[in-house]
């Protein structure tokens, strides 16, 4: 949900990092909140993938030990 008042940026970076799929954003459509909520949401999974971290695979990367 949006935060009143808040960096709709940083609240798409953060959703992201606490796994809120981008299809979640929580503002309307063509608005200025939603295109920064989605860049920050990107941002921060282009980070995950630069950084090797996949949720669905578990801590090892899906490679078994």
């Amino acid at each position: 949900m949006a935060r009143e008042g808040g960096d709709s940026h940083e609240e798409g970076r953060e959703a992201c990092e606490r796994g809120v799929p981008r299809a979640d954003c929580p503002y309307p459509a063509d608005s200025p909140e939603r295109q920064g909520w989605i860049e920050g949401w990107d941002e921060a999974e282009e980070v995950k993938v630069v950084e090797g971290i996949d949720d669905e695979a578990g801590p090892d990367g899906g490679r078994a030990a």
